[in-house]
């Protein structure tokens, strides 16, 4: 059998001659690569017989190839019509006609938990948080990641004055900040809200540990910069005063806060296992589900919980790469995020309304003290075509609470006894 092509000069006298009208393009495989002649640059003749003892045939198909010719798989690429196609599958020459498919580039996903939550309803009208601005209070940013530098607009490291910059030397805060932000560049993912003017306060080291002092100067570094959303992934037990005043002094200045509930939660549910800043009145806190909207069985359970987003075995991007992680860490940033969407599509509304506005619009799935409100409903909250304005109570659950599979997850947290961890 013949392994290479054979060039002709000149056109081969063919026994049937076949324009390219109505052609549509296919990748024809012969028996023998013999069976190919190449005419010219854009002309193509397939042999239907070949000649006696090695000499050229005169009977074959000419046609215009699209270009490509594969002598090491016996192929070529051609338009050819119906009628061809025919000929060359009734010769018994050929080893299959195939379809030269159209390939796509394979392009960003929308994650399952993005679509769990209808963000991606959201962005698909075109509500993607632009010109929101937000601000990720954690480990700092990767912002040379490619999910995130269309996003980031800066930031300050409260650790050491800014001297080094908001680069994020654990993980933990491009972990967040992707859920939260991410454009899906580069075929990476997509995030709750992809269009925001997204911040990074660094007030966590490389460990993921830092002062209760360093937490409040990020939040004042919020208030001051004109922050319209800051989205904590870190707790600790104990209540602290100072804490406490400057989540309500900013909050007071419209900076809507959103915390993670903490990991301290049993299996059982039972016990107020929150941690703080997530205790506190004006912290929107978020518990953590699974992909069945069944509570993490280390979700902290309470009194204070506001609402549920997706925590567990959640992908986002982290410092050259992507990564998957569970957490209340990672569920915080699903509603930051949709308060982002919210406040975008409802320029006008004052925090404590979109605020509101989420938590009243969450889909019930239970025990408040397990879920809050119940899931965060992107859809729901931006939709909605008038804001609370009173308090927002939840009234006549009733649904019967099952503990979910945790799918084997552990969540992403630290333990060391440190005044500040990350949830």
């Amino acid at each position: 059998m013949t392994h290479n092509l054979t060039i002709v000069i000149t056109l081969l006298v063919c026994g049937i001659c076949i324009t390219s009208v109505s052609a549509v393009p296919v990748i024809v495989g012969f028996k023998d690569s013999s069976l190919v002649r190449i005419d010219s640059p854009v002309g193509v003749t397939f042999l239907t017989t070949p000649g006696a003892h090695g000499a050229p045939s005169t009977s074959g198909i000419s046609v215009n190839a699209t270009g490509h010719v594969f002598p090491d798989i016996h192929a070529v690429a051609a338009d050819l019509s119906d009628e061809a196609i025919a000929d060359l599958k009734a010769s018994g020459t050929v080893r299959y006609v195939e379809p030269d498919y159209v390939v796509t580039a394979l392009g960003p996903t929308i994650p399952w938990n993005i679509r769990m939550i209808n963000a991606d309803k959201v962005q698909a009208a075109n509500i993607t948080g632009t010109g929101v601005r937000v601000a990720v209070i954690d480990t700092g940013i990767d912002y040379t990641h490619p999910d995130l530098t269309g996003v980031y607009a800066g930031g300050y490291n409260i650790i050491t004055n800014n001297v080094t910059g908001p680069m994020d030397d654990n993980g933990h805060g491009t972990h967040c900040a992707g859920i939260l932000a991410a454009t899906g560049s580069r075929n990476g993912i997509y995030g709750t809200a992809p269009g925001v003017r997204l911040y990074a306060v660094k007030v966590l080291s490389n460990l993921g540990e830092g002062r209760v002092s360093d937490v409040i100067a990020g939040i004042f570094w919020a208030r001051n910069n004109s922050i319209q959303v800051a989205s904590m992934s870190l707790g600790l037990d104990q209540d602290s005063q100072a804490l406490h005043d400057a989540v309500d002094e900013a909050s007071a200045d419209g900076v809507l806060i959103v915390a993670a509930a903490g990991n301290r939660g049993v299996a059982s549910g039972s016990g107020d296992t929150m941690t703080y800043p997530a205790k506190y009145d004006n912290v929107l806190s978020v518990a953590a589900v699974n992909k069945y909207n069944h509570r993490a069985p280390w979700s902290s359970t309470g009194n204070h919980l506001s609402i549920s987003a997706p925590g567990v075995n959640i992908r986002s991007a982290i410092p050259g790469g992507y990564a998957t992680y569970s957490g209340t860490s990672m569920a915080a940033p699903h509603v930051a995020g949709v308060a982002a969407l919210v406040f975008s599509a409802h320029p006008d509304w004052t925090s404590q309304q979109v605020r509101q506005q989420i938590v009243s619009t969450a889909t019930p799935l239970g025990r408040p003290s397990f879920y809050g409100a119940g899931l965060v409903n992107a859809n729901a909250a931006v939709n909605a075509t008038t804001s609370v304005t009173g308090s927002a109570v939840i009234t006549g659950v009733s649904a019967t609470d099952e503990e979910g599979i945790d799918e084997g997850s552990v969540p992403y947290s630290w333990d060391h006894g440190m005044a500040v961890a990350a949830a």
